[in-house]
């Protein structure tokens, strides 16, 4: 009992040593960020899960480039086992504003979500999905939306 009593005091005094190491506009950051990945997970288990799943693990996890019994492949992953990172938040946004892109007979086709959604519930959305991925990931997509952003 009493070794449970010291980890979970050593535990809380390093939460606030790591907080007072930070700056306001830090805490700021991090607190606006955890807001809006959690709105961001709302908005995605409500309209993105039923196709993607609640851990962006796709439609068909065990195979997701093995096409359905329609003959299309399935919903792919939003995590780091799927293709989602290596596009620019423009594209992503543009494919949840207008839906799938794709040939319909071999891709089942995404909604689009312009009408559903506000640009903050798709912007808290890709918060949300980036947190499914690695640091490297995250930082590969960053560069690649630079890069695409520079080129306007």
């Amino acid at each position: 009992m009493i070794k449970i009593v010291f980890y979970l005091l050593l535990a809380g005094l390093t939460s606030v040593m790591a907080a007072c190491g930070k700056s306001d506009s830090d805490r700021a950051a991090d607190a606006f960020t955890n807001d809006l990945t959690a709105r961001g997970r709302e908005v995605y288990l409500a309209n993105c899960a039923t196709c993607h799943g609640g851990r962006g693990e796709g439609q068909n996890p065990a195979a997701p480039l093995q096409r359905d019994e329609t003959g299309r492949y399935p919903a792919p992953p939003h995590n780091g086992n799927g293709h989602t990172w290596h596009h620019d938040d423009d594209l992503l946004i543009r494919i949840i504003k207008e839906g799938g892109m794709g040939d319909e007979r071999n891709f089942h086709e995404m909604p689009a979500f312009s009408d559903k959604l506000s640009d903050e519930d798709i912007h808290a959305v890709l918060a949300f999905i980036k947190t499914l991925w690695t640091d490297e990931q995250r930082g590969n997509q960053r560069k690649a939306t630079e890069a695409m952003r520079s080129q306007s």
